[in-house]
């Protein structure tokens, strides 16, 4: 049927144009509008460019006046809190590689709103590739327990779960349960490790305890790179002895540990297909940027604005370099020869 022959709703009558978008009933003479458009002020559409700048370092602080000279503090605010809003639940999250998948595991913890808030952040990467891609961050009320971390991989999609075969990790004990209980291969930091027995005995000349922080230093370095199983037993003992001997109470239960647990420290030895890291260093300089964005938007207003953050974070950089020590050490020579 043609407009023409259109006839009214109210009475049944012949329809006639009353200006430009309004119709009239010739019979009963009401007018009413067609192609009605939303009522109010019409809403502002925000790219999600302006995030991932932000994210990336390409666009200043919001409450900078060099970030947009040509409008005001709340205007940027609005446009970049929208930006972020749309980042979060439009963009899709990056797309896990193929294969067998190894993970790098850690939390970030923050007092927000009266409360105790845990993410965390798995990221897996393929055998043969040396970045790791970010994988959707658990959020949940409390500090970093070995019940959230159950939760944490209970919430990981089981196709992804069921190819990972290795986890670097800091040490936390809901990690090492859950690295057992799943049957995964288990990689333990060594900037951990280190830093712990520096922490109590300093390699550094300045310190009080230097000659016995260096030889401490260079046994802890030949466990971790010994391939002479019968020399590392030497130096095994040797940890041991100076650990049942030293004053220092956490001195002693960190060389305790390692003494027990050396094995899972030298993982990326005794498996060298798979290529591991030997440190969780990818997933805390994921969390730095998470921390430097916050820093660099002066903070979060509550939950649910870090919350979009973070998520906007995820999806924006999507990937990290998380390469094996052979190859960060060519990285290095290269760096140095340039």
């Amino acid at each position: 049927m043609k407009k023409k022959h259109e006839k009214s709703s109210c009475c049944r009558g012949q329809v006639r144009r009353f200006g430009g978008r309004r119709r009239q009933c010739v019979m009963c003479k009401k007018t009413w509008r067609v192609w009605k458009t939303r009522r109010g002020r019409k809403k502002l559409r925000v790219s999600v460019e302006i995030a991932h700048r932000f994210v990336m370092h390409r666009l200043l602080p919001v409450r900078s006046p060099q970030a947009g000279p040509m409008l005001s503090r709340n205007e940027r605010a609005y446009r970049l809190g929208q930006s972020r809003t749309r980042c979060a639940s439009l963009c899709p999250w990056p797309i896990v590689p193929e294969g067998n998948l190894i993970a790098v595991a850690d939390a970030l913890v923050k007092y927000v709103e009266g409360t105790w808030h845990t993410w965390y952040f798995v990221l897996v990467r393929a055998l043969e590739e040396t970045e790791a891609t970010v994988l959707p961050p658990f959020h949940r009320i409390g500090t970093e327990t070995s019940t959230g971390w159950c939760e944490a991989f209970d919430a990981l999609n089981a196709p992804i779960r069921n190819r990972i075969k290795a986890l670097v990790c800091d040490g936390h004990t809901g990690l090492v349960y859950e690295a057992r209980w799943r049957g995964w291969l288990l990689e333990r930091c060594h900037f951990h490790l280190i830093a712990r027995i520096q922490s109590r005995r300093s390699k550094w000349k300045t310190s009080q305890h230097y000659e016995e922080g260096r030889h401490l230093y260079c046994l802890v370095k030949r466990v971790l790179t010994e391939s002479n199983e019968r020399q590392l037993q030497e130096v095994v003992n040797e940890l041991e002895e100076i650990g049942w001997e030293t004053p220092s109470k956490d001195l002693k239960n960190t060389l305790k540990g390692f003494v027990n647990h050396y094995q899972e420290f030298r993982t990326y030895l005794y498996h060298p297909q798979l290529r591991l890291p030997i440190t969780n260093n990818t997933a805390e300089t994921f969390i730095g940027l998470v921390e430097e964005v916050g820093s660099r938007a002066r903070g979060f207003k509550n939950v649910s604005v870090l919350n979009e953050w973070i998520t906007c974070v995820c999806k924006t950089r999507k990937k990290i370099r998380c390469a094996p020590p052979e190859e960060k050490k060519k990285y290095i020579n290269r760096y140095n020869q340039t």
